[in-house]
């Protein structure tokens, strides 16, 4: 017989039972039999379908409560924006207020800004770590290009236009934005008040005039008290060097962003006058190697008479030294312009968290302006990035008056994927120029010498940029 002939054929459903008459009944009304199902055996198929139901049932239901019934936990990364023991109370405070309205539990952790860098680009290339934190403005940029941090949409936080226009452009990278602007912060001008009586002196309101009652107290007071200033152990340097930089006419790149113009004629001779302070014995040569709390110190502790500090250190003033008599005043204008660096810090969420609606709602909650208000005006002393919390009463007062000014001015350093390496490269020229005049060894064209090494690689790390 041929393969697939009727041998082959498979037996019907029927084959082998009894039939009975109503089968036949049935063939002859319709001409064909009907499948020959007994009520034993629809119950048992009824039975099987609802068993199966109520399995499909428990579970959905279990998926339902490892979803939902879940505990709602984020982790938080933040740097020590305060004095620790009012930084704390604050936190728990805040924690305990945000998971009572929320049902969402922050677990924070403080970390050194020597550490954080190192710590979120781990937890970026691991894949793991925190679902918010907080990053400088200059370092938004580089976690971007990295694709370490997830895409914010501005809309979800109150539009564009609720930050303060230069911290905003500092969440953003190739026109997207990252991250969003938490607080705002510039440099000026502190100077001790009782010492500037005793010379006679009004504070400067230009770099000449600085320099003139530098001499001033230099000669009253003593050598290297007039100013104190960070020199090759700070790693924030170019904060202190930029804004001589912007002041005296010159810029860090070209407008397109191809070619570092820093070391031109402006920079060279913005980078001198900062030297010349220890030169010139207005700062101590100690100077040469502090780092920038050591420059705060020397001014909280009453030592020297002026130093370029941020609104953070009025909170350190009044936990230190609460019976300094200081005053604040708006950078010196340079030859060319005023001129203050825009900096301060966001929030992002990192690409790797797995609960990004609740850390938006962490993050909306501390933008919220009761808290924003509380935790800069009270805590910080930094100045709030969202425009309805910068217009507080709270900030309208003498001590902010210079902070607030200096920020409508202010330059905030490009937002570039390469940021990271130019901001290395120049830092560790200057500091090479620091240690070369404490050393004897800078020479007359020291400075040029430096910056155009420094210019060199960041010309080729520039060409990197994607």
């Amino acid at each position: 017989m041929r393969p697939g002939g009727d041998a082959h054929r498979t037996k019907p459903e029927y084959a082998g039972r009894p039939v009975s008459s109503e089968l036949f009944l049935d063939s002859k009304r319709t001409g064909r039999i009907r499948n020959p199902i007994t009520k034993k055996e629809g119950y048992r198929i009824m039975k099987r379908f609802a068993l199966m139901i109520v399995g499909v049932v428990f579970l959905f239901g279990l998926l339902t409560s490892m979803t939902f019934g879940a505990p709602r936990e984020i982790t938080f990364w933040l740097m020590p924006n305060a004095p620790d023991d009012l930084h704390t109370v604050w936190m728990d405070a805040k924690v305990a207020e945000f998971q009572k309205e929320t049902g969402i539990t922050v677990h924070y952790e403080v970390i050194g800004w020597g550490d954080a860098w190192t710590r979120l680009v781990t937890a970026i290339t691991g894949g793991e770590g925190a679902d918010v934190v907080q990053v400088g403005t200059t370092w938004n940029p580089q976690f971007a290009a990295m694709r370490g941090l997830a895409k914010v949409n501005p809309s979800g936080f109150g539009g564009i236009d609720a930050f303060m226009p230069a911290n905003y452009e500092s969440t953003t990278y190739k026109g997207e934005s990252y991250g969003v602007p938490w607080f705002a912060e510039t440099r000026c001008l502190f100077y001790n008040k009782d010492h500037f009586r005793e010379v006679g002196f009004e504070p400067p309101t230009t770099y000449d005039e600085l320099v003139a009652v530098g001499n001033r107290l230099a000669r009253v007071r003593g050598k290297g008290t007039a100013i104190a200033i960070a020199g090759n152990q700070a790693w924030d340097l170019l904060h202190n060097w930029a804004i001589l930089l912007w002041a005296w006419g010159g810029d860090l790149t070209s407008p397109d962003l191809k070619k570092a113009t820093f070391n031109g004629p402006e920079g060279i001779e913005a980078m001198n006058w900062y030297v010349d302070l220890v030169r010139n014995g207005l700062a101590s040569k100690s100077c040469a190697e502090y780092n920038q709390p050591d420059a705060d110190a020397a001014f909280i502790n009453g030592n020297v008479s002026m130093a370029f500090m941020g609104p953070w250190n009025i909170a350190n003033i009044q936990h230190d030294n609460p019976e300094l008599n200081y005053g604040v005043v708006e950078p010196p204008k340079g030859p060319k312009a005023c001129a203050a660096f825009s900096g301060g810090s966001n929030l992002a969420i990192l690409a790797s968290s797995r609960a990004e609606e609740d850390a938006k709602t962490w993050i909306k909650f501390l933008l919220r302006k009761d808290n924003l208000v509380s935790y800069t005006s009270e805590l910080t002393y930094m100045l709030p990035a969202t425009v309805e919390a910068f217009d507080d009463p709270a900030f309208a007062t003498e001590m902010y008056k210079p902070f607030k000014a200096a920020l409508e001015y202010a330059t905030a350093y490009p937002p570039l994927g390469v940021w990271g390496t130019m901001e290395n490269d120049i830092t560790v020229a200057f500091k090479a120029i620091f240690t070369d005049y404490v050393t004897g060894k800078l020479g007359a064209d020291g400075v040029k010498k430096h910056l155009d090494d420094a210019a060199r690689r960041v010309d080729a790390a520039l060409k990197t940029e994607k």
